[in-house]
C-alpha cells in the first residue's frame, strides 16, 4: 500500500497527500502538528521527491523554534503561557473564568501579538493603524460580546463627553429604555436600577456616586469597575435591555426594507435564513441570553439606539486589508443632520467574537462623524455601506 503510493507519486510527478504541508494556518487555530513534526515532514518530502511540494515553503528555523517553544510552554486555564504572564494573560484568565466582562484599553500591538504567527492577521492590524485606529479593549466572549461591546462603547463616550452632549443624548436614550417592561420581578428590579444610572447621566452627573473612601476615582473608572464585575448586575441589565431594544425594533419594522430601494424586508431576510418570521428570529436569536448576534442584529441595535456602529472584519480571508461595514453612519448626513452629536462606536469582529476598537479623535465630534462617513463612502466606491451584508447573499446589489 504505502510503497505503491510512493511509486505512483514518483511516476506521476505528484506528491502523495501524506507529504502535503499547509502553507499557513488560520488565526486562532491550533497548529495541526508540532513544529518538529512539520520540519520532519518537510525533510521527508525533500528526501522522497528532491524538493518540497508545489506551494509549500521551507519552515523558517527561527519561526519553527519560536513555535516549538510556544507549543511546549506550560499553559494556564485560558491557554496562555505561564513562562512570563503579561497583563493580557491575566485578563484572558479572568475572562475565561468568568471573573471579568471587560479588559483594560490596550495598544494595537498587543492585538498583533495575539496572533503573531499569522502574517495576514498582522497585516490587517497594521491596516487598522493606517486608518487611524489607536487601541482596542477585550470583551468577554460569552455570546453577549456584540451587545456588550456596543453598550459599553456608547456609555464610555457618554461619560467622557461634555455635559451638554451627554444630557441631550441620554434624555432620548432614557425614554427608550424606560419604555421596556420585564415580567420577571428580579429582572424588573435590575432594570430599574440600571435606569437610575442612566437618569444620573441625563441629569449631568456620573454613572454612580463615588464611595467616600475613593472620592478621587474618575467617572469613567466608576463605569468601568461597575460593568467589569459580573457580580454587579449592571452588565446583565445592560445586555438584557439592548437585546429587547433590538427585538422591538425588528418587530416594529419587519415589513420595511432593510435598505432604501433594496426591495428586501427584514422579514424576507429572516425567512431566507430559515426562520419562520421576524418574531421567530427574535425569540431564537435576539432575546436569549448568551446567543451570538447574527445577521440583522448588527443593523437593528444601532438603529434602536440612534447611534452609528462601524465593524472592522478581521477575518481569515487572504486580503491584507480589513473590511469595514457601517450601520447608521450615513444618517449623519441625512435625517440626523440637525443632531449636533452622533455617537460612533467602533468594534472589531474576529470569527465568532467582537471586541472594542478606538479611533483617533478628530478636531470635533461633527468632524469625526463626517470624516468617517467620507472615508466609508470613498472606500466603497461611492455605494452605501449601511446596507445589510445579507442583501449581497440574496443577489441584490446595494443601491447607489
Amino acid at each position: 500500500g504505502g510503497r505503491r503510493r510512493r511509486d505512483h507519486a514518483r511516476l506521476s510527478g505528484k506528491p502523495h497527500a501524506a507529504f502535503a504541508l499547509p502553507g499557513s494556518w488560520d488565526m486562532g487555530q491550533a497548529l495541526p502538528q508540532p513544529p518538529a513534526l512539520l520540519a520532519a515532514a518537510a525533510a521527508a518530502a525533500v528526501a522522497a521527491f528532491g524538493a518540497l511540494p508545489l506551494g509549500v515553503s521551507a519552515p523558517d528555523p527561527a519561526e519553527a523554534s519560536a513555535r516549538e517553544a510556544e507549543a511546549t510552554a506550560p499553559r494556564n486555564e485560558a491557554g496562555c503561557s505561564q513562562a512570563m504572564p503579561s497583563v493580557a494573560d491575566v485578563v484572558a484568565v479572568d475572562m475565561a473564568a468568568g471573573r471579568s466582562n471587560l479588559g483594560p484599553r490596550e495598544s494595537l500591538s498587543s492585538l498583533t501579538d495575539e496572533f503573531r504567527f499569522n502574517l495576514k492577521f498582522g497585516e490587517k492590524v497594521r491596516h487598522l493603524e493606517q486608518r487611524g485606529y489607536i487601541g482596542w479593549r477585550r470583551i468577554r466572549g460569552d455570546g453577549n460580546c456584540f451587545y456588550r461591546s456596543v453598550g459599553f462603547g456608547l456609555l464610555e463616550q457618554l461619560i467622557v463627553s461634555p455635559v451638554q452632549r451627554r444630557v441631550s443624548f441620554t434624555a432620548v436614550l432614557y425614554d427608550r429604555l424606560a419604555a421596556l417592561r420585564f415580567a420577571d420581578a428580579e429582572q424588573a428590579s435590575a432594570h430599574a436600577d440600571f435606569l437610575g444610572r442612566i437618569a444620573r447621566l441625563r441629569s449631568g452627573a456620573g454613572w454612580q456616586e463615588p464611595p467616600r473612601s475613593e472620592a478621587e476615582i474618575t467617572a469613567f473608572g466608576l463605569l468601568y469597575r461597575c460593568l467589569r464585575d459580573p457580580k454587579n448586575g449592571s452588565d446583565a441589565a445592560l445586555i438584557r435591555a439592548l437585546r429587547r431594544l433590538t427585538a422591538d425594533h425588528l418587530l416594529a419594522h419587519q415589513n420595511e426594507e432593510t435598505a432604501e430601494g433594496s426591495g428586501i424586508t427584514f422579514n424576507d431576510v429572516c425567512v431566507c435564513s430559515d426562520y419562520d418570521s421576524v418574531e421567530d428570529f427574535c425569540s431564537r436569536v435576539v432575546l436569549p441570553d448568551g446567543r451570538d448576534a447574527e445577521t440583522l442584529c448588527q443593523q437593528a441595535l444601532p438603529a434602536a439606539l440612534g447611534i452609528a456602529v462601524r465593524i472592522a472584519f478581521l477575518d481569515r480571508e487572504a486580503a491584507r486589508e480589513a473590511n469595514f461595514q457601517d450601520f447608521g453612519l450615513s444618517e449623519a448626513g441625512g435625517k440626523n443632520k440637525l443632531q449636533q452629536w452622533l455617537p460612533l462606536v467602533h468594534v472589531q469582529l474576529r470569527p465568532g467574537h467582537y471586541d472594542l476598537l478606538y479611533w483617533r479623535e478628530a478636531s470635533s465630534e461633527s468632524d469625526r462623524v463626517a470624516a468617517a462617513a467620507a472615508a466609508a463612502n470613498a472606500e466603497s466606491g461611492g455605494r452605501r455601506l449601511d446596507c445589510h451584508p445579507f442583501i449581497s447573499a440574496l443577489g441584490v446589489r446595494p443601491p447607489p
